[in-house]
């Protein structure tokens, strides 16, 4: 399936709309940016290190936050909003997590592809 077929948004496409947004954003393969994007994928994973303490540690407490998922560098990487809650637990293998390993799980709630 391609980012037509899905309408996936652009990162410039967001930026362009969006100049004083200010949510974190994240690179992600792509294989699982359209994962998430189809609510196939409904968690998204990062090891806890002090990089990502730094970036996740405040939405700890949160109800939920926004995330901005970009698939690859370029500003015309696919692009997807989503809705999370976060937590620090293990993750499902067939979702790229390691078996017995701990990390910042991101519970997506609702993705956005529309901005």
């Amino acid at each position: 399936m391609d980012i037509k077929e899905m309408d996936i948004k652009t990162y410039a496409d967001f930026k362009e709309k969006n100049r004083d947004a200010s949510i974190l954003i994240l690179p992600i393969k792509r294989c699982w940016l359209y994962k998430i994007a189809s609510e196939e994928k409904r968690e998204e994973y990062r090891n806890i290190t002090p990089y990502y303490e730094k970036r996740l540690g405040r939405y700890m407490d949160s109800p939920y936050f926004f995330v901005g998922l970009r698939g690859g560098y370029n500003m015309d990487s696919p692009f997807i909003v989503c809705r999370c809650r976060l937590k620090k637990g293990e993750g499902v293998e067939k979702w790229g997590a390691e078996k017995g390993e701990r990390y910042y799980v991101l519970e997506i709630e609702k993705v956005y592809n529309d901005f």
